[in-house]
Parts: structure tokens; C-alpha cells; sequence
């Protein structure tokens, strides 16, 4: 009999026959028959037979039980992956586990992922999670995040107050929505440049798909963390408490919000507002934080020769902050705590609204700072005058989808926020140019950019001018 079509007995409690079949541990077999008549007996039970005491109760065992299931379950499937009879009937583990335990993909590859985390590289979750003392999804959590890079292993392992040992005691402490927070913070620490190289390859794999189908629009797309950022916060927004009597879920509330999003967007094209009212999206971020992304970025510019030209070996990067509780709780984050890569929190600091809060020992706000560093109406409507479009070589994108970017960093150079240091940069450019590490000055009427290494960028336009230029 095939193996999808064995009956769940012998599935479940193979005894030994002519064919070698192999027979379970006699400490098994003697608790599993006690663990499915229970769970038999639960099946008989009637909405009447309980109250909601009783109830409670039950559901917080099986809670329990499905939990420490989930993790023995992971833990069998490296026995399994190990012994190599999976590959007969499948191309991977995954879909074999997928098809032996009647799952989806998707759940028998988080599986699979958590079994070879738990044995390679979380022994003390392993533990803590066999026990019951950490949930399943706290385990999910700790083997899609932490071991992810060699130097987020070595954090795991090492002998530093924000090991595998404070994960797991955080693990205990926590939620699972707070400690994946935890968790996200803890990975972006240990390994920053990894989370930048995984916001730069979330940007190429962008995407967003409006499709025509009967009696309206399929959406499908992947945004990146700042872009989701945005219309989170503009659905936000968009999306008030629902009033008495509105039965809508709140799915369908988010739809209506991304309508009225879209609505209000061809409003600001009619009056020609275009960007300079944005949605609001709060980054957090320490000063020393910042004042290291300042001289991470002078050092760049430093390290070039005075004929513009790259030198042979390009400036290290300033040393991540160590690994500690505080770097994990402090880092750049948004306002829901997911941590802000350097790549993008550098772009953000270019024209974003600056303001200073300085709290007490016990979180208490003792100073409010003035906004500064953002450009006005006004500056802004003299530089598109003067700009009409995206500067970058070649681009025309209107003001409509542009940005002010400072020519002159603002906390790196010490740039003003004036007409002069501004320049008009499609949203597209301006995230370019602070990946790419591109600078920008002025030669007489033309702007002109040089890439990291001091080459010039070459400017598509018919003699540098585009007064002609199709717009």
C-alpha cells in the first residue's frame, strides 16, 4: 500500500511484521494509544457538555500539546531527512512532508526549516521548546530570523549578553508579536550589513500587479519595508474606527481606504500639490545612531582622492554598535518596531522631518526639539521652477513623483535646507543615489553626478540642456 493510503493506526503504531516495518520504542507505544483515546474522547464531547471553565481548560492542554506536537514533528523530519527514503516519492523533504502529513507546502517548509534549526544551530530552544517552556511559533520565529548569516550564528553561540540563552529567556517573556519584534531587532544588530544586502534585494524583487477581473480588481504585489511603511500608515489613516452598524471586516475597510488613498492621490494631481504633502511615518533613532550614519557617510567622501577618483581600497564602514540588550531595544526602527536597514535610514535622513525628543531614565519626555531639515512650500516650489523634472541623467519624471534631495547631506556635510542645495529627484533617483553612494555639484547651469568610484554619469540630454527635452 502506498504510503498516503496507510491506514492512521498503522501509521501511527507500525508494528513489527515479514515486510520490516520497524516498532516503536516501548515508551511510546505505550503513551500514544492513551493520547488519541483522549483526544477520541474530546471528538465525542458536545457544546452542552461543558462550561466555559471546563472549556478553558481543555483548550489551554491542547494548546500546549499542539505546540510541543509541532516541535517533535519538526524534530522527526531531520530523522527522517537524515535516513534518505523521502527522496523515492519526492524531489524535496518539504513537499514529501507536505504530502505525508496532508499540509501545505508552505507549513512543511516552516517545519522542515524549524527541525534543521533546532538540531544545527538552537539547542537551547530545542530544549525550551520540547519542554513547553516557548511555544512553537516563538521556535518559528527564532529559526526563520536568527541563524540566518554566519555572523548572526556566532552571536547565537557566543558568550555575550544577547546569545541564543537571551533569545530564549526573551522568548519565555514575550508574546509572539513582540518577540518577533525582539527577534528582528536582535538580527538587524548582529549583522546590519545583512540587513541591508536583504533591503536592497527586496527592492528588485518589488512588484505590484492591478488586474482586471470580473466585477473588479485583483491585487498582488510585495512592497519594501518602507513603501509598506507608507501605505500602512495612509491606510491607517484612511481607516477609522467603524461606525455603529458597519459590518464590514476590516479587510474591506483597508480596500475602501486603498480607494480613498487613490482618490485623494488624483486630487493632489489636480492641484498640483504632488508630493509635498506625504503621510507621516515615524523612524525611531538614537543620536549616537545618527551621528554614526553622519561620519559613516563623511568617510566615504573622505577617502576619495582630490581628482574625484576612488582610491584602491575603499573606506571600511564604521563597526556596527556591539551586541547588547540596548543596541537590540534601541536600534533604527519604525514606529512599530521594525528595524530600519542603514541603506534606507540613510535615504530617509536626507529629507525627512528631523525631531528631537529627550526622554528621562523612566521613558518620560523632558525636551521636545523643533522640526528642521525639511524643505517648505516655498523651497520647494522655486526648486521645481528651476528643476521642472528629475535631474538624474536621462530621467524627465515630473515633480508630481519627485523629491528634494540635499545636495550637501544634512548631517553628514552639514548642508543647508536651501534652494541651492536642493535639487529634484524622482522617488526612483533619489533612492538610487543614496544606495549607490552617488554625488551630485553644480558645474555653472548643469548639475553633475559622479558614481562611487568619481566617474562622471553621462547626461542623455543633446548638449547637457534640456530645455528641448521632451517632457
Amino acid at each position: 500500500m502506498a504510503d498516503d493510503d496507510t491506514p492512521l493506526d498503522s501509521a501511527v503504531l507500525p508494528a513489527p511484521d515479514a515486510v520490516g516495518n520497524p516498532a516503536l520504542p516501548p515508551e511510546v507505544t505505550g503513551s500514544l494509544p492513551a493520547v488519541l483515546a483522549w483526544l477520541d474522547s474530546l471528538g465525542s464531547l458536545s457544546a452542552t457538555d461543558l462550561d466555559g471553565r471546563q472549556a478553558e481548560a481543555i483548550a489551554t492542554v491542547l494548546a500546549d500539546v499542539i505546540s510541543r506536537a509541532g516541535v517533535a514533528q519538526a524534530r522527526m523530519l531531520t530523522v527522517i531527512e537524515a535516513d534518505g527514503l523521502w527522496s523515492i516519492s519526492a524531489r524535496s523533504l518539504s513537499r514529501y512532508a507536505a504530502r505525508r502529513f496532508g499540509t501545505s507546502v508552505h507549513l512543511a517548509q516552516a517545519q522542515v526549516r524549524l527541525g534543521r534549526a533546532l538540531r544545527d544551530d538552537l539547542p537551547g530552544a530545542a530544549v525550551a521548546a520540547a519542554s513547553g517552556e516557548i511555544g512553537v511559533e516563538h521556535a518559528h520565529v527564532l529559526a526563520a530570523l536568527a541563524p540566518t548569516t554566519e555572523l548572526r550564528r556566532a552571536a547565537l553561540s557566543s558568550d555575550g549578553a544577547c546569545n541564543e540563552a537571551w533569545l530564549v529567556e526573551q522568548a519565555r517573556l514575550l508574546p509572539v508579536d513582540e518577540f518577533r519584534r525582539c527577534v528582528r531587532g536582535w538580527a538587524a544588530a548582529a549583522d546590519p550589513d545583512a540587513d541591508d544586502r536583504g533591503y536592497v534585494e527586496a527592492s528588485d524583487r518589488a512588484y505590484l500587479e492591478v488586474a482586471p477581473t470580473l466585477n473588479g480588481y485583483h491585487v498582488d504585489g510585495f512592497l519594501t519595508v518602507d513603501d509598506g511603511q507608507n501605505l500602512r500608515t495612509a491606510l491607517e489613516a484612511l481607516t477609522p474606527v467603524p461606525a455603529a452598524g458597519d459590518q464590514r471586516s476590516a479587510g474591506q475597510r483597508r480596500a475602501a481606504a486603498l480607494g480613498a488613498l487613490a482618490r485623494r492621490g488624483l486630487e493632489l494631481m489636480g492641484t498640483g500639490k504632488g508630493s509635498t504633502v506625504r503621510t507621516r511615518v515615524g523612524v525611531l533613532v538614537t543620536h549616537e545612531r545618527l551621528q554614526e550614519l553622519a561620519d559613516r557617510a563623511r568617510a566615504t567622501v573622505d577617502g576619495r582622492t582630490p581628482a574625484g577618483r576612488a582610491p584602491a581600497r575603499a573606506p571600511a564602514p564604521a563597526p556596527a554598535p556591539a551586541l547588547s540588550p540596548r543596541t537590540v531595544a534601541h536600534g533604527p526602527q519604525f514606529e512599530d518596531g521594525i528595524p530600519v536597514p542603514r541603506v534606507l535610514l540613510d535615504r530617509l535622513a536626507c529629507d525627512g522631518e528631523l525631531n528631537r525628543y529627550i526622554f528621562g531614565p523612566t521613558s518620560e519626555i523632558l525636551d521636545v526639539g523643533r522640526a528642521e531639515r525639511t524643505f517648505t512650500r516655498a523651497r520647494r516650489n522655486a526648486i521645481v521652477a528651476r528643476d521642472r523634472h528629475c535631474r538624474y541623467p536621462g530621467c524627465t519624471a515630473p515633480p508630481l513623483i519627485s523629491e528634494c534631495h540635499h545636495v550637501q547631506h544634512w548631517a553628514r556635510d552639514h548642508g543647508s535646507t536651501s534652494v541651492e542645495n536642493g535639487i529634484l529627484l524622482c522617488f526612483h533617483h533619489h533612492r538610487h543615489v543614496h544606495h549607490r553612494g552617488i554625488e551630485i555639484r553644480r558645474r555653472g547651469a548643469r548639475w553633475v553626478f559622479t558614481d562611487a568610484a568619481g566617474r562622471e554619469l553621462a547626461d542623455l540630454r543633446p548638449d547637457g540642456d534640456d530645455d528641448g527635452w521632451p517632457a
